[in-house]
Parts: structure tokens; C-alpha cells; sequence
């Protein structure tokens, strides 16, 4: 099964960020708004678990993908089975009907960058800007050593982990991460 490997960064000052990008010799390959829904059982066992599934529109195109956390030690690893989708709306209906619950939507405004075979993504959520680097160990060490990050301080934790602690030090309630208060 195919493995992902990342780690992340807050980005505090994105301009500068993408200038490094460019820098370094990095490429944008794409940007947008990316919408993702999280499923989960109804006894919400896959979370605990590891797993996760998701439904992500980006770009024009549509993927569901399953990720089974390895482990979060030095680098976020997850094994990872990803598809095409011609549907977006079919196939969410496809999986509450046999069964799932939507646990979570959340969205990003993202732009990708692709340095040889390292996939970068500068993510803005409305709790705060990150940066992924993507790709294997030696790579991600190395691109951020360019952009002139320690990666002993990159972040392992999940989008939704992030935005879990977020609320809980502001005393807020998790909801739906969207731009736009009604979920698409």
C-alpha cells in the first residue's frame, strides 16, 4: 500500500514563504479552494482507530481517499489508497447510504508546488496558515533545510487535531471549518 509521508510548518508570513519557494526553484502547479468532507462509522470507531475517509473536491477533480495512520513519531506516515470520482454528490450519497456519517467539513485555500519529486502545499485555514511538505524523509528534511526550517519543528498533528486544540485553548466549540458558514 502506498505510504504518505509529510510534516508541517505554520507559515507566518506567506509572501515571504513563496518567495523561498522560488527561491529554491519550486513550481505552482495549482491553487484553489479545496473542500473535503470526513466520514466516519456511525460509533465513530474509525477515528480511534487511525483511519480516515475522505471527500475531497479540488481543481475540478474529485478523489476519495482512505489513510491508515502509521505513525506521527518524527514525520506524519500514513498508508494511503486514493481514487478518482466522477461525482462528487453521488458518491457522498453513496457513502451515507451504506452507512457512514459526515464527522467533520472542513476547507482550505491552498497552492501547490512541486520541487522534483517533493510536493509543497501553502494551506490557509481560517485558523492559521501551514505549509506540508510531502514526500520521502530525506526530501522533506532537505527541502526544508532550503527554505530555512528546522525540521525538528515540524508539525505531525492532522488538520482536524490542529483545529481541535485551537478551540479547546479559546474555549470554543469545533464545528465545520468552511469559509462560508453553510457546508457545501
Amino acid at each position: 500500500m502506498p505510504r504518505e509521508i509529510e510534516l508541517k510548518f505554520r507559515v507566518e508570513d506567506e509572501n515571504d514563504m513563496i518567495r523561498r519557494l522560488g527561491t529554491i526553484g519550486a513550481e505552482k502547479t495549482n491553487e484553489g479552494l479545496e473542500h473535503n468532507i470526513v466520514f466516519d462509522s456511525d460509533d465513530r470507531t474509525f477515528r480511534e482507530q487511525g483511519f480516515l475517509l475522505r471527500l475531497r473536491k479540488f481543481a475540478g477533480r474529485n478523489t476519495l481517499t482512505f489513510k491508515r495512520a502509521v505513525t506521527k513519531k518524527d514525520f506524519k506516515e500514513a498508508e494511503e489508497i486514493q481514487t478518482g470520482v466522477e461525482n462528487f454528490g453521488n458518491m457522498k450519497e453513496i457513502l451515507l447510504r451504506i452507512g457512514f456519517d459526515v464527522s467533520w467539513v472542513y476547507e482550505k485555500e491552498t497552492t501547490h508546488f512541486a520541487l522534483g519529486d517533493i510536493l509543497i502545499c501553502i494551506d490557509k485555514l481560517p485558523f492559521g496558515t501551514f505549509m506540508e511538505i510531502e514526500g520521502t524523509k530525506e526530501g522533506i528534511i532537505s527541502t526544508a533545510k532550503k527554505l530555512g526550517l528546522d525540521p525538528a519543528e515540524g508539525i505531525t498533528e492532522t488538520y482536524m487535531e490542529l483545529y481541535e486544540q485551537y478551540c479547546k485553548e479559546r474555549g470554543q466549540e469545533v464545528e465545520n471549518l468552511v469559509f462560508w458558514k453553510k457546508a457545501r
